[in-house]
Protein backbone atom coordinates (compact mmCIF):
# COMPACT_ATOMS: atom_id res chain seq x y z
CA UNK A 1 0.00 0.00 0.00
CA UNK A 2 2.61 2.55 0.60
CA UNK A 3 4.76 1.68 -2.46
CA UNK A 4 1.15 2.30 -4.29
CA UNK A 5 1.33 5.82 -2.61
CA UNK A 6 4.45 6.81 -3.41
CA UNK A 7 4.12 5.87 -6.90
CA UNK A 8 0.69 7.49 -7.12
CA UNK A 9 2.48 10.99 -6.06
CA UNK A 10 5.61 10.20 -7.92
CA UNK A 11 3.21 10.35 -11.19
CA UNK A 12 0.93 13.52 -10.43
CA UNK A 13 4.43 15.23 -9.40
CA UNK A 14 5.73 14.14 -12.61
CA UNK A 15 2.55 14.86 -14.40
CA UNK A 16 2.66 18.40 -13.13
CA UNK A 17 6.00 18.73 -14.10
CA UNK A 18 5.28 18.11 -17.38
CA UNK A 19 2.69 19.52 -18.18
CA UNK A 20 4.33 22.96 -16.88
CA UNK A 21 6.84 22.15 -19.29
CA UNK A 22 5.30 21.11 -22.55
CA UNK A 23 2.53 24.77 -21.56
CA UNK A 24 5.12 27.04 -20.88
CA UNK A 25 7.97 26.17 -23.47
CA UNK A 26 6.18 24.59 -26.19
CA UNK A 27 3.00 25.36 -26.92
CA UNK A 28 2.86 28.91 -25.85
CA UNK A 29 -0.41 31.03 -27.35
CA UNK A 30 0.62 34.74 -27.78
CA UNK A 31 4.04 35.47 -29.29
CA UNK A 32 5.05 39.04 -28.60
CA UNK A 33 7.37 40.70 -31.54
CA UNK A 34 8.87 44.07 -32.19
CA UNK A 35 9.01 45.51 -35.20
CA UNK A 36 10.78 48.55 -35.48
CA UNK A 37 9.09 51.35 -33.33
CA UNK A 38 5.96 49.13 -32.66
CA UNK A 39 5.09 46.04 -30.79
CA UNK A 40 2.82 43.59 -31.96
CA UNK A 41 1.21 39.87 -30.53
CA UNK A 42 0.62 37.33 -32.38
CA UNK A 43 -1.95 34.12 -31.28
CA UNK A 44 -0.51 31.32 -33.09
CA UNK A 45 -3.85 29.31 -32.45
CA UNK A 46 -5.97 32.12 -34.60
CA UNK A 47 -3.41 34.08 -36.25
CA UNK A 48 -4.72 37.20 -35.12
CA UNK A 49 -2.40 40.05 -33.94
CA UNK A 50 -2.77 43.06 -32.42
CA UNK A 51 -0.25 46.05 -31.93
CA UNK A 52 0.77 47.94 -28.98
CA UNK A 53 -0.08 51.46 -29.22
CA UNK A 54 -1.77 54.49 -26.84
CA UNK A 55 -1.21 52.03 -23.92
CA UNK A 56 -3.41 49.30 -25.08
CA UNK A 57 -3.50 46.75 -27.39
CA UNK A 58 -5.44 47.31 -31.37
CA UNK A 59 -6.01 44.80 -33.54
CA UNK A 60 -4.46 45.04 -36.47
CA UNK A 61 -6.31 45.20 -39.68
CA UNK A 62 -5.78 44.58 -43.20
CA UNK A 63 -2.83 43.33 -45.41
CA UNK A 64 1.07 43.74 -44.59
CA UNK A 65 2.96 45.66 -46.64
CA UNK A 66 6.41 46.87 -47.52
CA UNK A 67 6.25 50.14 -45.50
CA UNK A 68 9.74 50.89 -46.00
CA UNK A 69 9.93 50.37 -49.62
CA UNK A 70 6.51 53.12 -49.78
CA UNK A 71 7.87 55.95 -47.45
CA UNK A 72 10.96 55.99 -50.12
CA UNK A 73 9.09 56.37 -53.01
CA UNK A 74 6.85 59.15 -51.21
CA UNK A 75 9.51 60.95 -50.03
CA UNK A 76 11.07 60.50 -53.41
CA UNK A 77 7.63 61.70 -54.91
CA UNK A 78 7.67 64.29 -52.89
CA UNK A 79 10.96 65.22 -52.72
CA UNK A 80 11.49 65.59 -49.33
CA UNK A 81 14.97 65.86 -47.62
CA UNK A 82 16.68 62.85 -45.90
CA UNK A 83 18.46 63.75 -42.93
CA UNK A 84 21.39 60.80 -41.74
CA UNK A 85 20.39 61.65 -38.09
CA UNK A 86 21.14 59.32 -34.93
CA UNK A 87 17.93 59.62 -33.51
CA UNK A 88 18.93 58.04 -30.41
CA UNK A 89 21.70 60.23 -29.53
CA UNK A 90 19.12 63.13 -30.90
CA UNK A 91 16.52 62.27 -28.25
CA UNK A 92 18.90 62.23 -25.89
CA UNK A 93 19.91 65.65 -26.14
CA UNK A 94 16.80 66.67 -26.95
CA UNK A 95 15.79 65.84 -23.27
CA UNK A 96 19.05 67.10 -21.38
CA UNK A 97 17.89 70.47 -23.47
CA UNK A 98 14.20 70.65 -22.17
CA UNK A 99 14.15 69.06 -18.82
CA UNK A 100 10.32 68.88 -19.21
CA UNK A 101 10.60 65.61 -22.04
CA UNK A 102 12.88 63.66 -20.14
CA UNK A 103 10.15 61.66 -18.33
CA UNK A 104 8.64 61.00 -21.40
CA UNK A 105 9.64 57.23 -23.26
CA UNK A 106 11.22 57.57 -26.81
CA UNK A 107 8.43 56.37 -28.37
CA UNK A 108 5.82 58.46 -26.77
CA UNK A 109 8.46 61.35 -27.67
CA UNK A 110 8.75 60.38 -31.06
CA UNK A 111 5.12 60.69 -31.86
CA UNK A 112 4.68 63.86 -30.07
CA UNK A 113 7.59 65.22 -32.11
CA UNK A 114 5.81 63.98 -35.32
CA UNK A 115 2.35 65.32 -34.26
CA UNK A 116 3.73 68.68 -33.19
CA UNK A 117 5.85 68.47 -36.46
CA UNK A 118 3.33 67.96 -39.18
CA UNK A 119 0.06 69.82 -37.37
CA UNK A 120 2.56 72.82 -37.96
CA UNK A 121 3.82 72.12 -41.33
CA UNK A 122 -0.40 71.69 -42.38
CA UNK A 123 -1.10 75.16 -40.92
CA UNK A 124 1.21 77.00 -42.54
CA UNK A 125 0.88 75.66 -46.05
CA UNK A 126 -2.68 76.75 -45.57
CA UNK A 127 -2.01 80.08 -44.50
CA UNK A 128 0.34 80.62 -47.05
CA UNK A 129 -2.04 79.17 -49.75
CA UNK A 130 -5.24 81.20 -48.29
CA UNK A 131 -2.91 84.79 -48.17
CA UNK A 132 -1.95 83.52 -51.42
CA UNK A 133 -5.44 83.29 -52.45
CA UNK A 134 -6.13 86.60 -50.89
CA UNK A 135 -3.66 88.43 -52.62
CA UNK A 136 -4.71 87.30 -56.14
CA UNK A 137 -8.42 88.36 -55.17
CA UNK A 138 -7.32 92.33 -54.80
Amino acid sequence: MKGEKTYFIVGIVLGVFLSAVFFFYFAPRYETLKEGETMIKQDKWTGRSWRFTDDEWKPVVGENRDWEKIDRALMAALRIPFADVDTDSAIITLQDKHPVLADLRREELLERIKLVYSRQVLVNMYLDSFLKTEAREK
